[in-house]
């Protein structure tokens, strides 16, 4: 079981692009699929086992731990969206 990523202050993000991920995150979740629910739960248990994670934690997590694999889908409403850089998730998308 790996251990629960601690954030540092050169992670932090300004209220306004917390507010920007969590609306571009709830419009995703009311579209995604059941497969894509499930993986970003299993994600959240490998960032947080057992407990509360938010979005901006996983976000973060994924830019943290290269191993970490949001939802495709995830990934491109937060490039349209101009929520991550341009480089953030070449890998899975390519993959």
């Amino acid at each position: 079981m790996s251990n629960p990523i601690t954030l540092t202050a050169s992670t932090s993000w300004s209220a306004e692009k917390r507010m920007q991920l969590h609306a571009t995150f709830n419009a995703w979740i009311s579209t995604c699929s059941e497969e894509e629910y499930l993986h970003l739960m299993s994600l959240r248990e490998q960032v947080a086992p057992g407990q509360v994670c938010s979005i901006v934690t996983l976000v973060r997590s994924y830019f943290a731990r290269p191993s970490l694999v949001l939802p495709s889908s995830l990934v491109q409403l937060m490039q349209e969206r101009n929520l991550l850089p341009a480089f953030a998730g070449a890998t899975y998308c390519a993959g």
